[in-house]
Protein backbone atom coordinates (compact mmCIF):
# COMPACT_ATOMS: atom_id res chain seq x y z
CA UNK A 1 0.00 0.00 0.00
CA UNK A 2 3.21 2.39 0.95
CA UNK A 3 4.31 1.74 -2.89
CA UNK A 4 0.69 2.56 -4.53
CA UNK A 5 -0.15 6.16 -1.70
CA UNK A 6 2.93 7.38 -2.79
CA UNK A 7 3.62 6.73 -6.11
CA UNK A 8 2.79 9.95 -8.06
CA UNK A 9 5.46 11.40 -5.92
CA UNK A 10 8.51 8.83 -6.40
CA UNK A 11 7.45 8.94 -10.13
CA UNK A 12 7.75 12.45 -10.36
CA UNK A 13 11.07 12.70 -7.84
CA UNK A 14 12.68 10.00 -9.99
CA UNK A 15 11.67 11.71 -13.08
CA UNK A 16 12.93 15.31 -12.45
CA UNK A 17 16.08 14.05 -10.61
CA UNK A 18 17.03 11.82 -14.37
CA UNK A 19 16.12 15.19 -16.01
CA UNK A 20 18.26 17.88 -13.73
CA UNK A 21 20.89 15.25 -12.85
CA UNK A 22 21.38 13.38 -16.31
CA UNK A 23 24.12 16.00 -17.78
CA UNK A 24 26.01 15.37 -14.70
CA UNK A 25 26.02 11.59 -14.22
CA UNK A 26 25.27 10.22 -17.30
CA UNK A 27 26.58 12.41 -19.69
CA UNK A 28 29.88 14.13 -17.61
CA UNK A 29 31.12 16.12 -20.62
CA UNK A 30 33.10 18.08 -18.68
CA UNK A 31 35.49 15.71 -17.32
CA UNK A 32 35.65 13.13 -20.69
CA UNK A 33 37.41 13.16 -23.48
CA UNK A 34 34.52 16.10 -24.70
CA UNK A 35 36.56 18.81 -22.63
CA UNK A 36 37.98 21.28 -24.35
CA UNK A 37 34.28 21.36 -26.38
CA UNK A 38 33.12 22.08 -22.48
CA UNK A 39 35.84 24.79 -22.22
CA UNK A 40 35.24 26.03 -25.68
CA UNK A 41 31.43 25.93 -24.87
CA UNK A 42 32.02 28.76 -22.16
CA UNK A 43 34.13 30.85 -23.61
CA UNK A 44 31.21 31.33 -26.52
CA UNK A 45 29.02 31.88 -23.31
CA UNK A 46 30.93 34.38 -21.58
CA UNK A 47 31.44 36.30 -25.16
CA UNK A 48 27.80 36.13 -25.41
CA UNK A 49 26.28 37.28 -21.90
CA UNK A 50 29.60 39.79 -21.85
CA UNK A 51 30.81 38.33 -18.50
CA UNK A 52 34.41 37.84 -18.30
CA UNK A 53 35.87 34.54 -18.65
CA UNK A 54 39.43 34.98 -17.50
CA UNK A 55 40.83 36.65 -15.19
CA UNK A 56 43.12 40.00 -15.93
CA UNK A 57 45.58 39.83 -13.60
CA UNK A 58 45.38 43.33 -12.62
CA UNK A 59 44.62 43.66 -8.81
CA UNK A 60 41.01 45.40 -7.81
CA UNK A 61 39.68 46.38 -5.12
CA UNK A 62 35.61 45.11 -4.23
CA UNK A 63 33.09 47.97 -4.50
CA UNK A 64 30.13 47.75 -1.84
CA UNK A 65 28.45 44.34 -2.21
CA UNK A 66 25.28 45.80 -0.19
CA UNK A 67 24.56 48.23 -3.09
CA UNK A 68 24.75 45.47 -5.48
CA UNK A 69 22.45 43.88 -3.23
CA UNK A 70 20.18 47.01 -2.80
CA UNK A 71 19.93 47.41 -6.78
CA UNK A 72 19.19 43.69 -7.48
CA UNK A 73 16.04 43.80 -5.24
CA UNK A 74 14.86 47.01 -7.19
CA UNK A 75 15.07 45.74 -10.32
CA UNK A 76 13.43 42.11 -9.35
CA UNK A 77 10.35 44.39 -7.50
CA UNK A 78 10.76 46.82 -11.23
CA UNK A 79 9.59 43.17 -12.94
CA UNK A 80 6.82 43.08 -10.09
CA UNK A 81 9.12 39.75 -8.86
CA UNK A 82 10.15 41.41 -5.27
CA UNK A 83 11.38 38.88 -2.82
CA UNK A 84 15.28 38.19 -1.03
CA UNK A 85 18.96 36.91 -2.87
CA UNK A 86 18.77 33.35 -2.61
CA UNK A 87 22.86 33.35 -3.80
CA UNK A 88 25.50 35.09 -4.15
CA UNK A 89 28.70 34.32 -5.82
CA UNK A 90 31.81 36.69 -6.97
CA UNK A 91 34.23 35.27 -10.09
CA UNK A 92 37.46 36.52 -10.14
CA UNK A 93 38.08 37.75 -6.89
CA UNK A 94 40.51 40.66 -6.22
CA UNK A 95 40.69 40.77 -10.08
CA UNK A 96 40.00 43.67 -12.61
CA UNK A 97 37.50 40.99 -14.64
CA UNK A 98 35.88 39.68 -11.37
CA UNK A 99 32.05 40.46 -11.15
CA UNK A 100 29.20 39.81 -8.70
CA UNK A 101 26.08 37.52 -9.96
CA UNK A 102 23.22 37.56 -7.34
CA UNK A 103 19.70 35.20 -7.87
CA UNK A 104 16.58 35.79 -6.13
CA UNK A 105 15.49 32.90 -4.08
CA UNK A 106 12.72 30.96 -4.75
CA UNK A 107 11.01 30.26 -1.31
CA UNK A 108 7.54 31.67 -2.55
CA UNK A 109 7.17 30.11 -5.75
CA UNK A 110 7.78 25.65 -7.07
CA UNK A 111 9.31 26.96 -10.03
CA UNK A 112 12.99 27.90 -8.87
CA UNK A 113 13.50 31.05 -11.03
CA UNK A 114 17.32 32.50 -10.55
CA UNK A 115 16.59 36.16 -12.11
CA UNK A 116 20.08 36.45 -12.25
CA UNK A 117 22.01 40.40 -11.89
CA UNK A 118 25.28 40.28 -12.67
CA UNK A 119 27.92 43.76 -11.55
CA UNK A 120 31.37 44.60 -12.00
CA UNK A 121 32.96 43.37 -8.37
CA UNK A 122 35.53 46.71 -8.74
CA UNK A 123 32.92 49.41 -9.78
CA UNK A 124 29.30 48.01 -8.60
CA UNK A 125 28.19 48.48 -12.20
CA UNK A 126 25.26 46.98 -13.57
CA UNK A 127 26.97 44.40 -16.47
CA UNK A 128 24.04 42.32 -17.09
CA UNK A 129 20.15 40.84 -16.66
CA UNK A 130 19.56 37.31 -16.94
CA UNK A 131 16.70 37.62 -19.54
CA UNK A 132 13.02 35.66 -19.18
CA UNK A 133 13.11 32.13 -19.80
CA UNK A 134 11.56 31.29 -23.09
CA UNK A 135 9.34 27.47 -22.27
CA UNK A 136 11.38 25.35 -22.46
CA UNK A 137 13.28 26.50 -19.71
CA UNK A 138 10.30 27.74 -17.80
CA UNK A 139 9.42 24.00 -17.36
CA UNK A 140 13.33 23.29 -16.61
CA UNK A 141 13.01 25.59 -14.02
CA UNK A 142 9.21 24.22 -12.87
CA UNK A 143 10.58 20.50 -12.39
CA UNK A 144 13.94 21.94 -10.65
CA UNK A 145 11.92 23.35 -8.06
CA UNK A 146 9.82 20.71 -7.89
CA UNK A 147 12.48 18.51 -7.33
CA UNK A 148 15.31 21.00 -5.14
CA UNK A 149 12.28 22.28 -2.39
CA UNK A 150 13.23 25.72 -2.28
CA UNK A 151 9.82 26.70 -1.76
CA UNK A 152 8.36 27.72 1.82
CA UNK A 153 4.59 26.24 1.60
CA UNK A 154 4.58 24.10 4.73
CA UNK A 155 1.89 22.10 3.71
CA UNK A 156 3.39 20.38 0.46
CA UNK A 157 6.60 20.22 2.20
CA UNK A 158 4.69 17.84 4.58
CA UNK A 159 3.58 16.18 1.62
CA UNK A 160 7.41 15.59 0.95
CA UNK A 161 8.01 14.44 4.32
CA UNK A 162 5.22 11.73 4.15
CA UNK A 163 5.68 10.86 0.78
CA UNK A 164 9.81 10.08 1.56
CA UNK A 165 8.32 8.14 4.63
CA UNK A 166 6.53 6.25 2.54
CA UNK A 167 8.67 5.32 0.49
CA UNK A 168 11.10 4.31 3.44
CA UNK A 169 8.45 2.38 4.47
CA UNK A 170 7.81 0.10 0.82
CA UNK A 171 11.75 -0.29 0.97
CA UNK A 172 11.98 -1.23 4.25
CA UNK A 173 8.62 -3.85 3.74
CA UNK A 174 9.92 -5.41 0.90
CA UNK A 175 13.16 -6.32 2.30
CA UNK A 176 11.49 -8.09 5.44
CA UNK A 177 8.73 -9.69 2.49
CA UNK A 178 11.47 -10.85 0.76
CA UNK A 179 14.00 -12.57 3.81
CA UNK A 180 10.67 -14.07 5.25
CA UNK A 181 9.12 -15.76 2.07
CA UNK A 182 12.47 -17.59 1.59
CA UNK A 183 13.71 -18.09 4.79
CA UNK A 184 12.29 -21.77 5.25
CA UNK A 185 13.38 -23.01 2.24
CA UNK A 186 16.99 -21.51 2.47
CA UNK A 187 17.63 -23.38 5.68
CA UNK A 188 16.21 -26.60 4.67
CA UNK A 189 18.53 -26.07 1.54
CA UNK A 190 21.00 -24.67 3.48
CA UNK A 191 21.66 -21.88 1.42
CA UNK A 192 22.94 -18.42 2.69
CA UNK A 193 21.45 -16.16 0.46
CA UNK A 194 18.74 -14.90 2.86
CA UNK A 195 21.16 -14.51 5.42
CA UNK A 196 23.52 -11.92 2.66
CA UNK A 197 19.89 -10.12 2.22
CA UNK A 198 18.73 -10.05 5.50
CA UNK A 199 21.94 -8.30 6.52
CA UNK A 200 22.06 -6.12 3.85
CA UNK A 201 18.21 -5.22 4.93
CA UNK A 202 19.12 -4.52 8.27
CA UNK A 203 22.00 -2.34 7.48
CA UNK A 204 20.01 -0.27 4.82
CA UNK A 205 17.23 0.14 7.01
CA UNK A 206 18.51 0.72 10.98
CA UNK A 207 22.13 1.11 9.70
CA UNK A 208 21.68 4.41 7.48
CA UNK A 209 20.31 5.76 10.72
CA UNK A 210 22.75 4.93 12.82
CA UNK A 211 25.09 6.45 10.26
CA UNK A 212 23.17 9.72 9.89
CA UNK A 213 22.57 10.08 13.42
CA UNK A 214 26.49 9.08 14.29
CA UNK A 215 27.01 12.14 11.52
CA UNK A 216 25.56 14.53 13.91
CA UNK A 217 26.99 13.09 16.74
CA UNK A 218 30.18 13.97 15.35
CA UNK A 219 29.18 17.32 14.63
CA UNK A 220 29.01 17.96 17.87
CA UNK A 221 31.74 16.38 19.68
CA UNK A 222 34.37 17.39 16.73
CA UNK A 223 36.32 20.71 17.95
CA UNK A 224 35.04 23.78 15.19
CA UNK A 225 38.84 24.35 14.91
CA UNK A 226 39.64 21.34 13.76
CA UNK A 227 41.33 21.28 10.20
CA UNK A 228 38.90 19.23 8.40
CA UNK A 229 36.05 18.86 10.41
CA UNK A 230 33.79 18.12 7.21
CA UNK A 231 35.76 15.31 6.33
CA UNK A 232 35.83 13.67 8.88
CA UNK A 233 32.15 13.95 10.07
CA UNK A 234 32.06 12.49 6.53
CA UNK A 235 34.22 9.84 7.66
CA UNK A 236 32.14 8.92 10.58
CA UNK A 237 29.05 8.54 8.36
CA UNK A 238 30.66 6.03 6.66
CA UNK A 239 32.57 5.06 9.12
CA UNK A 240 29.26 3.95 11.33
CA UNK A 241 27.80 2.45 8.42
CA UNK A 242 30.35 -0.17 7.76
CA UNK A 243 30.36 -0.88 11.24
CA UNK A 244 26.43 -1.50 10.99
CA UNK A 245 27.16 -3.83 7.87
CA UNK A 246 30.08 -5.87 9.91
CA UNK A 247 27.24 -6.38 13.03
CA UNK A 248 24.48 -7.38 11.23
CA UNK A 249 26.71 -10.03 8.88
CA UNK A 250 28.52 -11.57 12.27
CA UNK A 251 24.73 -11.47 13.91
CA UNK A 252 22.93 -13.57 10.96
CA UNK A 253 23.93 -16.52 11.46
CA UNK A 254 20.00 -17.28 13.14
CA UNK A 255 18.78 -16.62 9.59
CA UNK A 256 20.34 -19.61 8.00
CA UNK A 257 18.15 -21.55 10.59
CA UNK A 258 14.87 -19.98 9.57
CA UNK A 259 15.10 -17.80 12.53
CA UNK A 260 15.14 -13.79 13.08
CA UNK A 261 18.68 -11.75 12.84
CA UNK A 262 19.08 -10.28 16.18
CA UNK A 263 20.79 -7.65 14.52
CA UNK A 264 17.62 -5.96 13.98
CA UNK A 265 16.82 -5.46 17.89
CA UNK A 266 20.00 -4.51 18.70
CA UNK A 267 20.79 -1.68 16.44
CA UNK A 268 17.08 -0.09 17.11
CA UNK A 269 18.01 0.10 20.96
CA UNK A 270 21.46 1.58 19.38
CA UNK A 271 19.66 4.24 17.06
CA UNK A 272 17.31 4.87 20.25
CA UNK A 273 20.47 5.88 22.48
CA UNK A 274 22.42 7.91 19.85
CA UNK A 275 19.09 10.02 19.15
CA UNK A 276 18.55 10.54 22.51
CA UNK A 277 22.38 11.61 23.01
CA UNK A 278 22.52 13.52 19.72
CA UNK A 279 19.92 16.09 21.44
CA UNK A 280 21.62 16.13 24.95
CA UNK A 281 24.88 16.85 23.14
CA UNK A 282 23.21 19.95 21.16
CA UNK A 283 21.99 21.33 24.68
CA UNK A 284 25.38 20.89 26.48
CA UNK A 285 27.56 22.79 23.14
CA UNK A 286 25.36 24.96 22.02
CA UNK A 287 23.07 25.80 25.19
CA UNK A 288 19.74 25.12 22.92
CA UNK A 289 17.24 22.89 24.55
CA UNK A 290 13.97 22.42 23.53
CA UNK A 291 12.26 25.18 26.15
CA UNK A 292 14.58 27.40 24.80
CA UNK A 293 14.16 26.88 20.91
CA UNK A 294 10.63 26.21 21.31
CA UNK A 295 9.23 28.53 24.10
CA UNK A 296 11.54 31.44 24.92
CA UNK A 297 13.67 32.08 22.21
CA UNK A 298 12.14 30.09 19.42
CA UNK A 299 14.26 28.85 16.52
CA UNK A 300 12.35 26.01 14.54
CA UNK A 301 14.83 24.86 12.87
CA UNK A 302 16.94 23.55 16.20
CA UNK A 303 13.73 22.24 17.58
CA UNK A 304 12.75 20.39 14.58
CA UNK A 305 15.70 18.37 14.45
CA UNK A 306 15.88 17.81 18.25
CA UNK A 307 12.07 16.58 17.78
CA UNK A 308 12.76 14.72 15.13
CA UNK A 309 15.39 12.62 16.90
CA UNK A 310 13.05 12.40 20.40
CA UNK A 311 10.67 10.63 17.66
CA UNK A 312 13.05 8.46 16.22
CA UNK A 313 14.25 7.23 18.90
CA UNK A 314 10.67 6.35 20.79
CA UNK A 315 9.98 4.64 17.51
CA UNK A 316 13.46 2.65 18.03
CA UNK A 317 12.65 2.30 21.33
CA UNK A 318 9.36 0.94 20.81
CA UNK A 319 10.65 -1.83 17.78
CA UNK A 320 13.26 -3.14 20.10
CA UNK A 321 10.70 -4.19 22.38
CA UNK A 322 8.44 -5.46 20.01
CA UNK A 323 11.30 -7.48 18.66
CA UNK A 324 11.91 -11.29 19.15
CA UNK A 325 14.43 -11.69 21.31
CA UNK A 326 17.08 -14.04 20.62
CA UNK A 327 16.41 -17.38 21.56
CA UNK A 328 18.66 -20.95 21.52
CA UNK A 329 16.58 -23.68 19.82
CA UNK A 330 16.95 -27.51 21.08
CA UNK A 331 17.38 -30.36 18.78
CA UNK A 332 14.27 -31.77 19.29
CA UNK A 333 12.19 -28.32 17.51
CA UNK A 334 14.26 -28.76 14.64
CA UNK A 335 12.48 -30.53 11.42
CA UNK A 336 14.70 -31.40 8.45
CA UNK A 337 18.04 -28.86 10.01
CA UNK A 338 15.15 -25.46 10.25
CA UNK A 339 14.31 -23.83 13.91
CA UNK A 340 10.97 -23.57 14.03
CA UNK A 341 10.28 -20.10 16.57
CA UNK A 342 6.99 -19.56 17.92
CA UNK A 343 5.74 -16.12 17.87
CA UNK A 344 3.10 -14.79 20.61
CA UNK A 345 -0.29 -14.09 19.99
CA UNK A 346 -0.82 -11.68 23.29
CA UNK A 347 1.80 -9.27 22.53
CA UNK A 348 3.61 -9.73 26.19
CA UNK A 349 6.66 -10.91 24.02
CA UNK A 350 7.44 -12.79 26.92
CA UNK A 351 11.16 -14.47 27.10
CA UNK A 352 10.92 -18.03 25.41
CA UNK A 353 10.79 -20.13 28.82
CA UNK A 354 6.75 -18.76 28.58
CA UNK A 355 6.82 -21.72 25.80
CA UNK A 356 6.35 -25.75 26.37
CA UNK A 357 7.01 -28.34 24.10
CA UNK A 358 4.35 -31.12 24.51
CA UNK A 359 3.74 -34.43 22.12
CA UNK A 360 1.01 -33.23 21.04
CA UNK A 361 2.47 -29.95 19.86
CA UNK A 362 3.53 -26.53 20.74
CA UNK A 363 1.90 -24.89 23.44
CA UNK A 364 2.01 -21.48 25.29
CA UNK A 365 1.15 -19.57 28.58
CA UNK A 366 1.80 -15.90 29.13
CA UNK A 367 3.24 -14.84 31.79
CA UNK A 368 1.45 -11.43 31.91
CA UNK A 369 -2.21 -12.41 31.34
CA UNK A 370 -2.04 -16.37 31.65
CA UNK A 371 -3.75 -17.00 28.04
CA UNK A 372 -3.24 -20.50 26.56
CA UNK A 373 -3.27 -21.31 23.15
CA UNK A 374 -2.59 -23.75 20.67
CA UNK A 375 -0.10 -23.04 18.98
CA UNK A 376 -0.57 -24.70 15.39
CA UNK A 377 -3.51 -22.86 14.80
CA UNK A 378 -1.93 -19.25 15.49
CA UNK A 379 0.99 -19.22 14.10
CA UNK A 380 1.97 -17.84 10.57
CA UNK A 381 1.38 -19.82 7.48
CA UNK A 382 5.33 -20.53 6.74
CA UNK A 383 6.16 -21.35 9.82
CA UNK A 384 2.75 -23.80 10.83
CA UNK A 385 3.28 -25.86 7.17
CA UNK A 386 5.23 -28.87 8.95
CA UNK A 387 2.01 -29.16 10.96
CA UNK A 388 -0.45 -28.61 8.62
CA UNK A 389 -2.39 -31.81 9.10
CA UNK A 390 -2.32 -31.57 13.15
CA UNK A 391 -5.56 -30.16 14.60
Amino acid sequence: MTGVVALPFHFFFAFTGLVIFASMYYFPVSGTLLKPLHDRHEVIEAAHTGLPHDEAGVPAQMASVDAMVAEAKRIWAARDMPGEVGLLTIEHLNDANGYVSIYRAGSDRVALVGEGIHFKASTGELLREDPPSDPVGAVNQFLTGLHLQHFEHWLLRWLYVAGGLLGCVCIATGFVFFVEKRKQEHARLGLQGCRLVDAMAVTTVTGMLLAAVAMLVANRLLPEAMPGRGQWEKWVFWGAWLLSLLHALWRSAPVAQARHNPAWREQCWALALLCVAAVLLNWITTGDHLIKTMLLEPYWAVAGVDLSLLACALVALFTARRLPRPVEVADRTRIGGVAYELMPVCGCWRPPRAWAWRPTGWRCRCRRTGARCSAPTRLPQTICAPWAGWP
